[in-house]
C-alpha cells in the first residue's frame, strides 16, 4: 500500500498554543506509558461524562480515543518492488463456524503479501460477518501490516504486507491471526411498501 503524502488540514497555526500542545503530547506518552502499551477504550458512560463536563462533543471523543489505540499500528509503508511468484498456501482452521484461510502469498523482492480469507461456516441464509480489527503475526523478526480487505455478508478477505519477504518454504511457518471485534452500532430499519414513483 503506497503511502500517500501528508497535507496539513490548514496553513493556520495559533502560535500561542504550542505550549498547550506541548503538553498534550507529553500526556500522550504518559498515557501510553501507564498502560503499557494497551489502553483499551473508555466506557461510553465516562465518555459521555467527560464530554458534558469539559463541553466537547461526544463523537468527537470516540473517535480521539479509537484513534489514540492505533498509534502502535502506524509503520513507514513498503511499496512492493520486484514480483517474483505467487505461492499458493491454502492452510485453513476452523473456529466456532468460523473458517479461517491462508489463501497465497504474493512474492516481492522487498516483502511479501499474505492474503487471509474468513468464511462463516452455515447453509442459513442472511448470515454476515460482523465488524471487525485483523491483525497478523507470524515471527518476531517480520513486521505485518494490514494491507487492505474487503467482503460481503457471509466471507472476507484481508491481505497483510509483511516485511522482510518471507522464504519460499515456508512449510515450517505458523501464521497467528487475532480477531478484535468492534462494537456494532445500531441503525434504524425503514421498511419500504412496495410503490410506484414519478420523479420530475
Amino acid at each position: 500500500m503506497k503511502t500517500m503524502p501528508f497535507h496539513p488540514p490548514t496553513d493556520y497555526y495559533c502560535r500561542e498554543l504550542a505550549p498547550l500542545d506541548e503538553e498534550i503530547c507529553s500526556l500522550f506518552a504518559k498515557r501510553k506509558e501507564q498502560s503499557n502499551e494497551n489502553p483499551g477504550f473508555p466506557d461510553l458512560d465516562l465518555i459521555s461524562l467527560w464530554s458534558q463536563a469539559f463541553g466537547l462533543k461526544e463523537d468527537w471523543l470516540r473517535m480521539v480515543f479509537a484513534y489514540l489505540q492505533r498509534e502502535e499500528h502506524i509503520h513507514v509503508s513498503v511499496e512492493p518492488i520486484g514480483f517474483l511468484k505467487f505461492i499458493p498456501v491454502l492452510r485453513t482452521v476452523t473456529v466456532d463456524k468460523l473458517s479461517h484461510t491462508v489463501t497465497y502469498i504474493k512474492q516481492y523482492s522487498n516483502a511479501s503479501i499474505v492474503y487471509i480469507e474468513t468464511e462463516v461456516i452455515t447453509s442459513e441464509p442472511f448470515v454476515q460477518i460482523g465488524h471487525a480489527m485483523f491483525e497478523l503475526s507470524i515471527a518476531p523478526e517480520y513486521l505485518c501490516i494490514l494491507n487492505g480487505g474487503g467482503g460481503s455478508d457471509k466471507t472476507m478477505q484481508h491481505s497483510f504486507m509483511v516485511t522482510p519477504s518471507l522464504p519460499d518454504d515456508i512449510s515450517e511457518m505458523e501464521f497467528h491471526l487475532r480477531v478484535k471485534p468492534l462494537p456494532e452500532q445500531e441503525f434504524q430499519r425503514v421498511l419500504l411498501q412496495e410503490i410506484a414513483v414519478t420523479i420530475k
